[in-house]
């Protein structure tokens, strides 16, 4: 139930969610014919849409969360990689093998550390959300099947981590992989730019040694401001709601005591 309403409530306050909420404020007013209030609702439904689907605005937004981590030159060498799930489209009908999406660089950043010899294992971790993705499989399982079609055959360094369902599972749920095996409670963990501040934390409060591979970004470090910095897209929009995602999850997750 708490990861259904987390999901329901995180919908509502996205500029989408937002403008979709204000504009039915909106509407009763101008029922109620006050005008004046319907106005006001009005500019307030228009104006975070509009902002947040800027290119200067959605800049600085993202920016200042993949600005956490510089991506190192060279890594330790370390029991596992750890990719989190998130990355991959499963093999359903029209499409007939898995693919990835618009996270896809976690997987060949994963594939580029492992060729690198950094670690001897990839642990690969994600589950379903039924009620989100009632998908078959995993997308642990996804990530692992592309992991060994494009670059590591031998299945037996790949290891598949299918319950975490959001990212505080992550870290609880890899650790007893790790205490299973006996492993030393050190990993690269690979995950989009964006993401990596709040699962470095996760994995963090789980006891992890934590070396940050951020890599799927979305911003350059930088930006020059022109006059279509201020006209809004929908790129920029989808930016702006994935970075707002991250600062609910971290404020949600300071609130819980996980980080």
């Amino acid at each position: 139930m708490f990861l259904f309403m987390s999901k329901l409530f995180a919908a509502i306050i996205y500029p989408v969610g937002l403008f979709c909420v204000l504009s039915l404020v909106t509407f009763i007013f101008l029922l109620f014919k006050k005008y004046k209030r319907a106005t006001l609702f009005l500019v307030l439904s228009i104006l975070p849409i509009w902002l947040f689907s800027t290119p200067a605005i959605s800049h600085y937004v993202v920016r200042s969360l993949e600005s956490k981590f510089d991506p190192p030159a060279v890594f330790p060498n370390v029991p596992a990689i750890v990719v989190l799930g998130g990355s991959t489209l499963a093999a359903t009908p029209p499409r007939r093998y898995v693919e990835t999406n618009e996270c896809g660089d976690r997987i060949f950043h994963a594939l580029r550390l492992a060729k690198a010899h950094y670690a001897p294992l990839i642990i690969c971790t994600g589950g379903r959300i039924s009620f989100l993705n009632n998908s078959p499989g995993s997308e642990a399982a996804d990530m692992a099947c592309l992991l060994r079609e494009f670059g590591n055959n031998d299945s037996t360094n790949i290891i598949i981590e299918d319950k975490a369902q959001n990212t505080h599972d992550h870290g609880p749920k890899v650790m007893q992989i790790f205490k299973k095996r006996g492993l030393k409670k050190e990993i690269i963990l690979v995950t989009s730019a964006m993401h990596m501040y709040r699962s470095v934390k996760v994995f963090e409060k789980a006891g992890f040694v934590v070396h940050p591979a951020p890599t799927d970004y979305w911003t350059d470090k930088i930006s020059e401001v022109k006059f279509f910095s201020f006209m809004p897209n929908a790129n920029d929009l989808e930016a702006s709601t994935a970075a707002l995602h991250e600062y609910y999850g971290m404020l949600a997750y300071w609130f819980m005591g996980w980080i």
